[in-house]
């Protein structure tokens, strides 16, 4: 076999064509740059983003430590009172009196020291009793009972007493002998801390507050006094209730949006709250923003680019493989056309010539059944080289099927005859004990014939053409150059003709390599015996001397066994179990050879012109046992939309399609319908009725009937 020198460019290629990977090049190469800067420029605004939340958390941390500073202090000098030897039985309330007068005098935010027994009744009031109080108790009972109850120092909510003025109690309980006689109460005036918990320090504009144990304002740096003592905002005190620290989002006094850092204290469970106002918050960062929608808008520009120019080179890439597949099968058939339309001639005549013996010899037995044998033989050759006319013909991607390569290839020795010469002895010699191949019958026709084109083409004098076959078993190490391990058929094809140059063995099955000259060949027939084989799961290999010939060896994965199948020229079953049968076809000759097949066989028949005509039968309640239609038909319905609506009326109602096209063939064969392929014989007809009547009402499998190859 020959190949040769590749083409200096392959058609249709431009300098347009060839330039088109430099622009997706230099696309793919600034599109990472452009967002390498997209992410530098988002990690910097999270970088800035960071400082400040951590210069908030930083506030927050230093605030928390002066507050709990202040509230310890406040709350020993409250347990110093009470530890008070004034307090022991008998208590000297004129002398602690005065030591509360004393201590009040040093702490301005004290507005009261109170002197209270367990029940919470007022015992004694510095500077003096608060007037208006029911039934002389403390403001707080809750507070209260809780500092007799646990012995500890207890910091009551922020409330407005009897003055509607904000305080909060700290009260510590004096116990003697192990037991609760008295409380003493220092009443705060919480807007007192500001200055200790606010000054300086914080930045303009930012905000700053504590809330108290019950989510209640004690101290806030902006916004309105008359807010103290009031609940805090429902954010500030979900945000307490998640998390003992960290950054929430809320809403300021007047409405703005705000970010805020916040820690609550173990001990009080008061909290301090330092908020940033968001405008503020991303100030720092509009440069930032800027610069990554310039990036974003860059990037943007450039993966459209990009994406464009990518589909549009795999749309052109498409619709060069597309042509080169043309090409591929329009060169194929044009070598096959001579032998092929040789061969119909041949089978014309032999029908032609035998039609008109029998009507001159009616009363020659002999000669009439001599003449029939020749017919229906002529008939099968023809029926043959069609299928494979139309296998070669198709489009699409590979189905792989186990078959028997014997059968097949014994089929393929008439079309090897016919892309060869006369002058070429054709051998094929497939052993019985050959294991079932797994690969696409008809892709591998369609190999097989173009490495015998090429054989004949190396083969100018005339020669030797040998096709053979064998089982392999490959291993590591020993694969005969594959790269394959397993059981796989080795199809060798043998020429004896002029060679092809170990220089050019290399690039034998690169698409329009060819060493043939201008318009012999465009050298996509080894290209598709490669690609065959790769999706077959297979290899491809070759050997050559010059002078001595070619070998190419194509191996195909090992198939499953396939069992035995009745001959399809047997006689129809003298038992068969008849019925009537509904034939819808639209050609009068076709019909009446189809009823005679089915009267012998011992059906009853009608027959109609379309499927309109069958749908009214079936309607007005004729009983059939089957229905067997065409799928092409005049007159807007098809064979399929039949099958459909006898389907909606009759589900238990068989159906059996026929056809000769090959596109409703696999139309029918999809859509999980019986489909028998034209022409067939009256035992092929037969066998196919019976296996659909035999799964009606069954979910039908979605194979093929085809029978009689």
């Amino acid at each position: 076999m020959s190949a040769s020198p590749a083409l200096p460019n392959p058609p249709g290629t431009s300098p347009i064509r060839r330039h088109r990977p430099i622009a997706l090049l230099i696309v793919a190469a600034l599109l990472p740059l452009v967002l390498l800067s997209a992410a530098l420029g988002i990690v910097s605004l999270r970088h800035q983003q960071h400082a400040i939340e951590r210069e908030a958390l930083g506030h927050v941390e230093r605030i928390s430590i002066l507050l709990e500073r202040e509230l310890r202090a406040q709350i020993e000098l409250v347990r110093a009172l009470a530890q008070s030897t004034l307090l022991d039985m008998p208590i000297n309330e004129a002398a602690f009196a005065e030591l509360a007068r004393r201590v009040r005098r040093d702490q301005p935010a004290w507005t009261a020291i109170v002197l209270s027994d367990r029940d919470g009744n007022r015992l004694l009031d510095v500077p003096e009793p608060v007037a208006g109080s029911p039934g002389g108790k403390v403001v707080d009972q809750v507070s209260h009972a809780r500092a007799v109850q646990t012995g500890q120092a207890v910091i009551g909510p922020v409330l407005r007493g009897p003055r509607n003025r904000p305080a909060f109690a700290i009260r510590m309980p004096a116990t003697r002998g192990g037991a609760v006689n008295h409380v003493v109460s220092a009443v705060v005036e919480p807007t007192a801390m500001h200055d200790v918990l606010f000054s300086g320090a914080l930045p303009e504009a930012w905000m700053g507050g504590v809330i108290d144990s019950e989510g209640r304002v004690v101290a806030r740096r902006m916004g309105p006094l008359s807010s103290v003592g009031e609940l805090a905002s429902a954010s500030t005190r979900e945000a307490r209730v998640r998390s003992p620290s960290g950054i929430y989002e809320g809403s300021g006094p007047e409405g703005q949006p705000i970010l805020t850092a916040y820690r609550v204290l173990p001990d009080s469970n008061w909290s301090v709250h330092i908020a940033i106002p968001r405008d503020l918050y991303l100030a720092p960062v509009q440069q930032s923003l800027w610069l990554m929608a310039g990036a974003a808008a860059l990037t943007l520009m450039l993966v459209s680019a990009f994406l464009w120019l990518l589909g549009r080179e795999i749309r052109l890439d498409r619709r060069e493989k597309a042509a080169v597949a043309d090409a591929q099968h329009l060169e194929a058939l044009g070598r096959m056309t001579g032998g092929v339309a040789h061969d119909f001639n041949n089978l014309l005549m032999i029908m032609q010539g035998s039609a008109e013996a029998l009507k001159r010899r009616r009363g020659d037995a002999d000669s009439t059944a001599r003449l029939t044998d020749a017919i229906l033989s002529a008939a099968e050759r023809g029926k043959a080289i069609t299928r494979q006319l139309l296998a070669f013909a198709r489009r699409g991607t590979h189905e792989p099927v186990s078959f028997d390569l014997g059968s097949r290839m014994a089929d393929l020795v008439t079309l090897l005859k016919g892309s060869a010469r006369g002058d070429i002895h054709i051998g094929v010699l497939v052993p019985e004990d050959t294991w079932p191949v797994h690969a696409d019958p008809n892709a591998l026709e369609v190999a097989l014939i173009n490495l015998a084109v090429n054989a004949r083409d190396a083969m100018p004098a005339g020669g030797k053409l040998t096709v053979t076959a064998r089982n392999v078993t490959l291993q590591r190490g020993r694969d005969e150059g594959t790269g394959l391990v397993g059981d796989y058929v080795a199809i060798t094809v043998r020429d004896t003709g002029i060679g092809i140059p170990d220089e050019h063995l290399g690039r034998l099955f690169e698409p329009f390599f060819t060493t043939k000259a201008t318009g012999k060949g465009t050298g996509l027939g080894l290209s598709q015996v490669y690609g065959f084989v790769r999706q077959s799961g297979g290899a491809v290999t070759v050997a050559s001397t010059l002078g001595q010939g070619s070998t190419f060896t194509v191996f195909l994965p090992r198939g499953v066994h396939i069992q035995a199948q009745a001959p399809a020229d047997e006689t129809p079953d003298e038992k068969d179990e008849g019925g009537r049968v509904l034939l819808v076809e639209d050609n009068r000759e076709v019909a009446q050879i189809t009823e005679g097949m089915l009267r012998a066989a011992g059906y009853a028949v009608m027959w109609v012109k379309g499927p309109a005509a069958a749908l009214d039968l079936v309607a007005g309640g004729e009983a059939f046992d089957i229905v067997l239609s065409d799928i092409v038909m005049e007159g807007g319905l098809s064979g399929l939309d039949l099958a459909d609506r006898l389907h909606q009326r009759r589900p238990d109602l068989p159906i059996l399609l026929m056809t000769g096209y090959s596109e409703a063939l696999a139309t029918g064969s999809s859509r999980g319908l019986r489909v028998l392929s034209k022409p067939f014989r009256e035992a092929e007809l037969v066998a196919a009725l019976r296996g659909v009547r035999r799964v009606a009402g069954q979910a039908p499998p979605s194979n093929v009937i085809r029978l009689g190859r």
